[in-house]
């Protein structure tokens, strides 16, 4: 197809947001829903471009954007990501004094930057998106601006993401040194090569991978994450939670997919990510344990997620991948769609003791929050379970049985400290009396679709995986 068809759904994301953070600048609506409905058609319009593209593919510039299919299942997933996003800001931007439309013009900035990170074979476009990325990041993790923890995830997170992008960079010009390339098959296939264990190429990978580790939270990279999390409005802390995450890992598993297993043939490499994947899983299992902030408790949840992820990498299981990041886009926003239902105006609940009693004086919310939260435990029949079975199964056929074996411990430990908050919704007394106002009908709407989602995936993946398949199927070898 042509060059201008691979362009349209990016034109149209950052069209939409230009034309969003104009009508804010100068119309300045009383209500930012108008901009909102804007933003959401603008999704919308770009998922239906990408439809069309669907079996087809486009390029432009030279093949540095291409739209192939493993990059438009990805782009889907940004896309929903984005729209419940949205939906959960619609009521709790205005309760918490923070209904500013630059926000949904920011969060489709951010989408566009998601879209050219998993969308370019070059590494350096996907630096670019990155920066993209990171830049309208930062604008919205201190969107509350009169709340002193907001300014502060802000600046750390700036200053982090700084610090990651330098690591970046410098692991780039050695990649390039040695592979005298930044395409990334040409870069996995420096590895199978006679020079794969090139000093200056090992150098350059350890360097982009920690860069990368500081963007998708892996231990010891992770140390920003808990109090940017927390200081951030609880919408954006969702978007956090999937959108870099699930582009961090395409842009991982892109890199060394083209040549199998021999992208990692240095046993150097191999050891160093299974030991930060074992670190990730467990050092965020455990610290979870002593959180009494739900926001940080989940915070090291997506972390020790994460680890799971980087198992999925290093055993080459695309399909697993890829699911897993499905299933936690609805299980993760499940859960902070439930928090933001903890709320009301000026006001939220994010405490251990404000849960206790909240499952029988507000069945409807501690049911959904529940089944969100034994998902991400991993229990059958819901999607969690699943994600982590594919994971661990494809890592046992690879070999991985060690991380197979950390990963079920850390899934055990998990399964504590997310019951734990199931414990305190129905079997505890009220500390104290928290009266909710759940005229949130956008934040139900997301709920529910959460819960369709953990449940379809967990019983009934046949149609999913299929799609899966079919997208890593596009993947240039």
């Amino acid at each position: 197809m042509s060059a201008y068809a691979a362009l349209v759904p990016l034109l149209i994301i950052v069209g939409g947001a230009i034309f969003i953070l104009l009508l804010e600048a100068f119309w300045k609506p009383a209500s930012k829903t108008p901009l909102a409905a804007l933003a959401l058609l603008a999704a919308a319009g770009c998922g239906a471009a990408c439809a069309r593209l669907w079996s087809r593919g486009a390029s432009a510039f030279g093949g540095m954007l291409r739209l192939d299919d493993l990059a438009l299942a990805f782009t889907v997933i940004f896309l929903v990501a984005v729209a419940f996003t949205i939906l959960i800001a619609l009521k709790y931007l205005p309760r918490q004094n923070a209904d500013f439309g630059e926000f949904y013009g920011l969060l489709l900035l951010a989408l566009s930057g998601l879209m050219v990170m998993v969308s370019s074979p070059n590494l350096i476009v996907v630096l670019l998106g990155l920066e993209i990325l990171s830049v309208s990041s930062y604008a919205l993790a201190g969107l509350k601006r009169d709340d002193d923890r907001a300014t502060e995830a802000a600046i750390k997170y700036f200053l982090m993401g700084s610090f990651a992008s330098a690591f970046l960079i410098f692991g780039l010009a050695l990649l390039y040194g040695a592979a005298r390339s930044l395409e990334m098959p040409a870069v996995a296939a420096s590895f199978a090569g006679p020079s794969g264990d090139s000093l200056l190429g090992l150098a350059g990978l350890v360097l982009v991978i920690i860069g990368f580790g500081f963007k998708i939270a892996l231990v010891p990279f992770h140390m920003w994450t808990p109090d940017v999390y927390q200081g951030a409005p609880t919408p954006v802390t969702a978007f956090f939670a999937v959108g870099p995450k699930a582009a961090g890992f395409a842009v991982l598993f892109k890199l060394v997919a083209p040549v199998g297993d021999q992208a990692f043939r240095s046993a150097k490499i191999q050891v160093v990510l299974g030991i930060v994947a074992g670190l990730t899983m467990l050092v965020a299992s455990l610290t979870a344990l002593r959180q009494k902030n739900i926001k940080r408790l989940l915070a090291y949840s997506g972390i020790a997620n994460a680890g799971y992820l980087l198992v999925a990498v290093l055993s080459g299981d695309g399909v697993g991948l890829m699911f897993f990041l499905a299933v936690y886009l609805f299980m993760s926003f499940g859960a902070f769609g439930a928090l933001i239902a903890m709320s009301r105006a000026g006001e939220e609940f994010h405490d251990l003791d404000d849960f206790a009693g909240i499952g029988a004086k507000y069945p409807w919310l501690g049911a959904l929050f529940a089944v969100f939260l034994i998902s991400l435990a991993g229990f059958p029949p819901l999607g969690g379970f699943l994600a982590k079975y594919y994971i661990f199964a494809a890592a046992v056929h690879k070999g991985l049985t060690p991380l197979v074996l950390i990963g079920l411990l850390a899934s055990l430990i998990s399964a504590y400290y997310y019951l734990r908050i199931v414990v305190f919704m129905y079997m505890r007394e009220p500390v104290r009396n928290i009266e909710l106002d759940l005229d949130v009908p956008a934040v139900y709407l997301v709920l529910f679709l959460c819960l369709y989602g953990v449940l379809q995936l967990g019983l009934f993946p046949g149609r999913i995986l299929v799609f899966l398949k079919q997208a890593l199927a596009s993947l240039v070898l």
